[in-house]
């Protein structure tokens, strides 16, 4: 993985000109990018004549992505843990073409979200999470019963926190989400960055 601070006064503005839903972006004291990174695992193969092809494989972008994801979770946990509030900005990768030129990213990487950290300046309640039956269970997936109980429970409880950005019930935000795609098609950037191309 690798992380890109945005010090760049307008290179940040450009960044939230193409996010307009989240200004958080412009205000926020940091803003990193954090980003799927096989391309020192190339410069590394490279040196000993490797030929580099597993980067093509569904399973490099899995872990590229799991170690960036990981990365970015313990940053959060750090910068929380000495007071100061987190924002993830996943709509980085509904403009990853514009990313990857912004931040001249070089091919076998892949911009993935935004944190965005700083002191907050509303007090935000501490959202309720998904019943720890929905997520967690011994030895098997849970039965489909338990996860369709534990949804509508939680839809209830997130009814009753009156979150006033969530404009819709969880379970139909969800729903209406995976009805439509929302996202540009990553897929030929994927390719164009030396994801994915193996042919099955």
């Amino acid at each position: 993985f690798s992380i890109i601070n945005i010090t760049d006064p307008d290179l940040r503005a450009k960044i939230c000109a193409l996010q307009p839903n989240n200004p958080q972006l412009a205000t926020c004291s940091t803003l990193l990018i954090f980003v799927a990174d096989l391309h020192r695992a190339k410069l590394a193969s490279e040196a000993y004549q490797g030929a580099f092809s597993a980067a093509g494989d569904p399973d490099s972008l899995i872990s590229a992505v799991t170690d960036t994801a990981l990365a970015a979770e313990n940053t959060a946990i750090a910068a929380e843990s000495l007071g100061y509030g987190i924002c993830f900005v996943g709509g980085i990768r509904l403009i990853a073409p514009h990313i990857v030129e912004l931040l001249a990213l070089p091919k076998h990487t892949f911009p993935l979200f935004g944190l965005c950290i700083g002191i907050p300046d509303t007090e935000m309640q501490l959202k309720p999470k998904l019943p720890e039956n929905a997520i967690y269970s011994e030895n098997r997936y849970p039965a489909a019963a338990t996860q369709i109980q534990a949804l509508a429970d939680y839809e209830s409880t997130m009814t009753a926190f009156a979150e006033a950005r969530e404009k819709l019930p969880f379970r139909e935000k969800f729903a209406r989400y995976y009805s439509n795609t929302y996202a540009p098609d990553n897929l030929p950037l994927l390719h164009q960055q030396g994801f994915l191309t193996l042919k099955f």
